[in-house]
């Protein structure tokens, strides 16, 4: 009797202790030793309950028991902010953030970059998200000197897996083209530099790149040429479940030496948008042009993604050589150049 007693006690003990162990891991240790930013908004009035809830979904915390466990008995308040956590952090590290308003932390302005867009079209943005955060104007010109400064261009290069001199080349209009990630981009940092930004836009690319790094090699393709295509791809394309099968039609006519053709490059060495190509702009001289040079073009045109990245890797095979979008941009798909005037005679709408 007495034995089974001391096993009782003994198994108490031991659950006991495991159960301490488990809810000290959930609330002092991080989700992840790695860094990975997460911007989590506290409303006015929010309770730790549903800000519980919040931190879960967005996988920053182990255990929502035992973080609902610690705020019961340590009456913690929240203040309204919009607060940029991290996965290193531990539960009562971001607790404490979120109770302070830690300035550190809190998000003061937000830069978003979309997807399919140019350097002339992110630099405005970016100027004016650097003059909110330094309190002095910032200019797109200042912007787009730095991106386009040679010897800053070198220190990134070496600093970034997937940026190499081909950024360089004569004929390149923007440099760095195609390599930030399109997404909405927190800041809370105060006196942010042109630097300062174009790392966070960077970082982000290299995120997002990286998983696709394997698959790039596959295509026998570098990074450069891979981010070309998607950007091409990316300004082709309106709906998703055709990014997979535009990419197999341009990459079958670059394996029968065929132009591209695509009229985004064209619109792109023009410094313009819209439909309507005309045939006095299908021959501006321009290593852009993908009507007057055959392969892929000098160098990306656009923003890209990351399920455009995905569909090129994950590129659709078939015999199709063309395509035209109607005007609901729905895709007419043809093996043959007749085929493909024929859909262009009774479907153009420009």
């Amino acid at each position: 009797m007495l034995k089974k007693i001391v096993l009782i006690i003994l198994c108490l003990v031991i659950i006991a202790g495991g159960s301490l162990f488990y809810y000290h891991h959930s609330v002092y240790d991080p989700v992840d030793k790695k860094s990975q930013e997460v911007v989590v908004i506290v409303e006015n009035g929010e309770n730790c309950s549903t800000m519980i809830k919040k931190l879960e979904k967005a996988g920053l915390l182990t255990s929502s028991y035992a973080a609902r466990i610690y705020t019961k008995f340590h009456g913690v308040t929240l203040r309204a902010n919009t607060y940029r956590l991290n996965k290193n952090m531990s539960f009562e590290q971001m607790l404490k953030v979120m109770h302070t308003a830690d300035s550190r932390y809190v998000v003061n302005n937000k830069l978003q970059i979309k997807d399919g867009k140019t350097i002339n079209e992110i630099a405005p943005a970016v100027a004016a998200a650097l003059t909110k955060s330094d309190d002095k104007t910032v200019t797109t010109e200042d912007v787009l000197k730095v991106w386009n400064d040679q010897a800053y261009l070198k220190t990134l290069i070496n600093k970034y897996w997937f940026l190499t001199d081909d950024i360089l080349k004569k004929g390149i209009k923007q440099p760095l083209e195609g390599y930030f990630f399109p997404e909405t981009y927190y800041i809370n940092e105060k006196n942010l530099t042109v630097q300062d930004l174009t790392t966070k836009l960077l970082d982000a690319m290299d995120a997002h790149l990286s998983k696709y790094r394997d698959g790039i090699a596959k295509m026998h393709y570098s990074v450069h040429q891979f981010l070309t295509l998607s950007s091409i791809v990316e300004r082709e394309t309106l709906y998703d479940k055709d990014a997979p099968i535009i990419t197999g039609v341009f990459l079958n006519r670059i394996k029968k030496n065929m132009y591209l053709g695509s009229d985004v490059t064209v619109n792109y060495a023009l410094n313009r948008t819209g439909v309507k190509v005309t045939a006095k702009m299908l021959k501006v001289k321009s290593p852009y042009n993908t009507y007057k040079h055959k392969g892929l073009p000098i160098g990306p045109i656009a923003t890209i993604q990351d399920k455009t990245l995905n569909s090129v890797i994950n590129y659709q095979k078939s015999d199709y050589y063309y395509f035209f979008a109607k005007k609901d941009g729905s895709v007419i798909y043809s093996k043959t150049y007749k085929e493909h005037q024929k859909a262009v005679k009774e479907n153009k709408w420009y």
